[in-house]
C-alpha cells in the first residue's frame, strides 16, 4: 500500500513454560514476601509523612491574634463599586476555637455590634499616621522618585 510491501506478522513464537517446584517455589515466596511487605509499609509512611506536610502547609495563620488587639476586618458582602475592602478597626473578645483560627470580635466604639471573624480574613489594626509612614516608605517603583499617599 502506497508503494510499500505489507509485513506480515512473525510466527506466533511461545515461551517454554517455566515449571517450579512446589517446595523451592514455596521458600522463595517465604522468604519474598516480608521483604515486599516491609517495603510497603516503608512507602506507606513516607506518603502519610508528605501527606501530612503538605495539609500542615495550608493551615498556617500569619498573625497570632489575642484578646484585646485591633484588627482589619475583610469585607466580604458583594456591593457594587467602589467599596471598601477592609472595615475596622475591630477588638478582638477571645478566640472561638482551640486552634486559634475563628474569633469573636466586636466593633471598637461599640462592644455591642459583636460578629465572628476568621483569621484568614484579618489584618492587623494600623492607625492612619502609621499606614502613612508604612506606605510613604516604599517608592512606586517608577523610578521618578515619587511616593505613594493615603
Amino acid at each position: 500500500m502506497f508503494g510499500r510491501k505489507p509485513q506480515l506478522p512473525l510466527l506466533p513464537y511461545t515461551e517454554d513454560k517455566l515449571l517450579y517446584e512446589t517446595e523451592p517455589w514455596a521458600v522463595y515466596l517465604k522468604n519474598h514476601i516480608p521483604l515486599v511487605h516491609g517495603k510497603a509499609l516503608e512507602n506507606i509512611k513516607k506518603a502519610q509523612l508528605r501527606q501530612k506536610r503538605a495539609y500542615n502547609k495550608g493551615s498556617k495563620v500569619k498573625y497570632d491574634y489575642k484578646a484585646g488587639d485591633l484588627v482589619a476586618r475583610k469585607v466580604l458582602i458583594k456591593t457594587g463599586f467602589p467599596k471598601e475592602r477592609w472595615s475596622g478597626p475591630w477588638v478582638i473578645i477571645k478566640a472561638s476555637n482551640p486552634e486559634a483560627t475563628a474569633f469573636h470580635i466586636h466593633v471598637k466604639g461599640d462592644p455591642n455590634n459583636k460578629s465572628t471573624a476568621n483569621a484568614k480574613f484579618m489584618r492587623p489594626w494600623f492607625a492612619q499616621d502609621e499606614r502613612i509612614a508604612l506606605v510613604s516608605e516604599s517608592p512606586s517603583g517608577r523610578g521618578d522618585g515619587v511616593t505613594f499617599r493615603l
